[in-house]
């Protein structure tokens, strides 16, 4: 199972990485929950795939490319904690950006359940390792 759901996390990003927001419905939970952190410009939580797609685009707003690397993925349980190095292009600027960044994906049946990002790479799995 575990390996299964690093395969769907795998799709997700690389459907984003075309530029396919919010991912592979099939992959998606239709009653997801996309969790930004505390300091986020939007922090809080959004639930089902209307609100997911509804982030991922907010997000997009202001930039005109975003590509993720993924790093490492981690799966324990339900859990992947995943971190990722990204390459992004501001849409009115042009300044480009890189950084580092992790996520915790919940995972059941199959789909993901829940999407929590965080701005440090190592806080998903720190989450992960205070949960199980």
């Amino acid at each position: 199972m575990e390996e299964a759901n690093v395969k769907i996390v795998r799709a997700i990003y690389a459907a984003w990485n075309r530029e396919q927001f919010p991912g592979p419905l099939e992959l998606l939970d239709p009653d997801i929950e996309y969790v930004n952190p505390p300091d986020a410009v939007e922090p809080g939580t959004r639930r089902g795939l209307e609100e997911f797609e509804r982030a991922t685009a907010k997000t997009m707003e202001g930039w005109e490319t975003w590509d993720m690397e993924l790093e490492s993925l981690k799966s324990h349980g339900d859990h992947v904690a995943v971190v990722v190095t990204y390459r992004a292009r501001g849409r009115t600027s042009g300044v480009e950006v890189t950084g580092r960044e992790s996520a915790l994906w919940t995972l059941r049946d199959g789909r993901a359940i829940r999407y929590a990002w965080f701005r440090g790479p190592d806080d998903a799995e720190g989450v992960l390792s205070e949960d199980v």
